[in-house]
């Protein structure tokens, strides 16, 4: 079946807008007017900037290290630090060692948008970190103050779409991944009628709408959806809701901890659907993995930005063996950032805030973290760097990729999913 003409009109319904409190969009408007890049030069021509010196890097990230987003997000801000100390280990960036400095935010905005202050005028660039509430409160005063963003875990279009100067993502959105994973499932096992349920993580109601109108123009139905905030204690009501609508998929843009109560509900109620429950990659998570109820394992399939399981050889895998972070998929993404965000240091000479923009405008299949994503493509006007997205299952405690689907783009939506052996 051709998507093409189908899902023309349903991104002509996407709402590509965050909701946010005056205060803290006043709050990111005094960030953007405090804050402006500096740079020096010295006698050989070597430029530096804010947060480089002559032997450091100073990097900062912006993290829910507190309150119902911590179990999941965490582990990606570990891991990171674990990266670059292996990197500081062996020499650094350019002779240059670098400084890592994490702080909470509790996935609260105006936290973040605080933590950004801190850091505008000692870091370089502002880090990984997850939370799309937290990335779409600071992504515009950074861009207006010339203050890389670099690869965070963000699920709202409007923070890289269009591109904004210096905010670079690799993950891809949540809205092209509930469109991806249910043309995956109507081709896999035919199509059907749908229900959704999200966390309000950034612009969620684009989740909705999106799966809303890949369900109906591919010929299937959309029953209809569900809100719930994140940290919800109780999925009971949801759940049984989905037990009277009795559909074919259950669509779901939940974080990790939330996805594995709500599946358990599910199972609980004996409200699984009938064919499959569908996941966007904010549920690939070591918080989920451990804590799912495998009952319902054979119905599960998740979007994922990266190949599961991880090779042990690979440079990621080696440096968390043995540790907790080891199996965590979030983990998994935090180091594969870093060691991206190394790689464009590493060939931006001198090492200006302008310099590694254009760096990564300039990737072209770039392998920036070999074996954790696939090779990253951007440009001065596309800067989200994955094209196509791993359909991963649960096996156990573990989780198994099956597929790989093109997604994000008119191109891709005529392209099929192949297996993955």
């Amino acid at each position: 079946m051709s998507w093409t003409t189908q899902m023309s009109g349903a991104r002509a319904r996407r709402t590509w807008r965050v909701a946010a409190v005056a205060a803290v969009a006043a709050a990111a408007l005094a960030l953007a007017a405090c804050s402006a890049p500096t740079t020096g030069g010295g006698e050989d021509g070597g430029a530096t900037d804010v947060g480089v010196t002559a032997d450091t890097i100073q990097l900062g990230a912006t993290q829910s290290l507190s309150g119902p987003g911590a179990a999941s997000c965490a582990p990606s801000t570990d891991a990171a630090a674990l990266w670059f100390n292996k990197v500081n280990q062996a020499g650094g960036v350019q002779d240059r060692q670098i400084k890592f400095q994490v702080l909470d935010d509790g996935y609260d905005p105006a936290r973040a948008i605080a933590n950004v202050r801190t850091f505008q005028n000692s870091a370089f660039a502002l880090v990984g970190a997850c939370g799309s509430a937290t990335a779409a409160a600071i992504y515009k005063p950074l861009s207006e103050a010339g203050v890389p963003f670099l690869f965070p875990t963000n699920g709202v279009a409007e923070v890289v779409k269009p591109a904004s100067p210096g905010i670079f993502q690799i993950l891809p959105l949540y809205e092209d991944q509930a469109s991806t994973l249910l043309r995956y499932a109507f081709e896999d096992q035919g199509k059907g009628s749908v229900f959704t349920v999200v966390n309000p993580l950034g612009a969620y109601q684009s989740v909705i709408d999106n799966s809303k109108a890949t369900a109906e123009e591919g010929g299937g139905t959309f029953i209809n959806s569900a809100v719930a905030q994140l940290g919800t204690p109780d999925y009971t009501p949801i759940a049984l809701q989905i037990k009277e609508a009795n559909p074919d998929y259950v669509v779901m843009s939940l974080g990790g901890s939330d996805t594995g109560k709500f599946i358990a509900t599910l199972v609980a109620q004996d409200a699984l659907p009938k064919k499959l429950i569908l996941g966007t990659s904010a549920s690939v998570a070591g918080s989920f993995i451990n804590s799912y109820d495998t009952a319902a394992a054979d119905k599960i399939r998740l979007g994922s930005a990266v190949l599961l399981p991880l090779d042990p050889n690979n440079e990621c895998g080696q440096l968390l063996s043995g540790s907790t972070l080891a199996n965590d998929p979030i983990a998994i993404i935090g180091c594969g950032e870093a060691q991206a965000i190394t790689h464009a240091m590493s060939q931006t000479t001198p090492l200006t805030r302008e310099g590694i923009s254009a760096t990564i405008e300039s990737w072209t299949e770039e392998d920036a973290a070999p074996g954790v994503f696939a090779p990253l493509t951007f440009s001065a006007t596309d800067h989200l760097g994955l094209a196509s997205l791993y359909i991963v299952q649960p096996k156990e405690r573990a989780f198994t990729t099956i597929a790989q689907c093109p997604y994000g783009d008119e191109k891709a939506i005529d392209e099929p999913c192949t297996a993955v052996k």
